[in-house]
């Protein structure tokens, strides 16, 4: 299990226990970890590109099988940026029999932030000050600008609101060059090169990831016999106003894993 973006940890704070819980009671061996340069991980948080995410997670595997009975299937479940993560391991056709993402964005890292930004800035204006951040953050990103750049141009180009909503992006040099990296990132390659089967979960009301460019992207890069889609009721985390998973998550999650047993 691969958690979501930012400093997560094995659990993905309370996320990711009741499901593990959930898979455990159903027979399934999990194994989940510290990002690197979190909690118990080596290593620097500002290094944790998706591609090199993609690389841990694949580390795990090899490790795990040691501890398992040859011919077992296993699969990788990511998070948010997680599904970004088991998109590019599963893409690089070694280690992995399918794979899980729940909201895991099928667009562009540029892409999900601009379709966020939306959600957090109400006011037309607002929004597209927001926009013009970004748009500054991935010109940036892409031609490898100093940190020091960075500051500068979002402090001369884009209202206070907005700069202080956007300061985690780019809040010391670690933070961008972590941000550099996945705005840089699209995962339209390794989707592309997916040979095993793969979930993509999505909450019917998420308004962090673009659900709907999502599935369409998905379903014309990823081979139609290896991919199943499900957008259930809830948010961003599949939850409901009570916190509870969909009633249709465990089914989907249980099919999808019967079909690579």
């Amino acid at each position: 299990m691969h958690p979501g973006s930012g400093p997560s940890d094995r659990h993905n704070d309370v996320y990711f226990p009741p499901i593990r819980t959930m898979l455990l009671d159903a027979g399934c061996a999990v194994a989940s970890f510290d990002k690197r340069g979190v909690g118990g991980s080596t290593g620097s948080l500002g290094d944790a590109s998706v591609e090199r995410q993609a690389d841990d997670l694949l580390a795990c595997v090899s490790a795990l099988r040691r501890h398992v009975r040859p011919g077992l299937p296993v699969g990788a479940f990511g998070h948010s940026q997680g599904g970004w993560v088991v998109y590019g391991a599963a893409g690089q056709r070694q280690g992995l029999e399918f794979a899980v993402a729940n909201s895991g964005p099928g667009v562009s890292v540029f892409e999900q932030e601009r379709f966020a930004s939306a959600a957090t800035f109400r006011e037309d204006d607002q929004r597209a000050d927001a926009h013009r951040a970004l748009d500054v953050l991935h010109e940036l990103a892409t031609t490898g600008s100093p940190f020091a750049e960075v500051t500068r141009r979002l402090e001369s180009e884009v209202s206070e609101l907005v700069r202080e909503r956007f300061r985690w992006l780019a809040a010391n040099e670690e933070v961008w060059r972590l941000t550099a990296s996945l705005l840089r990132y699209d995962p339209a390659p390794a989707l592309g090169s997916i040979d095993v089967p793969v979930l993509a979960m999505f909450g019917r009301d998420d308004v962090v990831v673009p659900v709907q460019a999502s599935v369409e992207r998905l379903r014309r890069l990823v081979a139609p016999d290896l991919l199943r889609v499900a957008v259930l009721p809830g948010e961003h985390r599949l939850l409901d106003d009570l916190g509870n998973l969909p009633a249709d998550y465990a089914d989907t999650l249980w099919h999808f894993l019967g079909l690579v047993a």
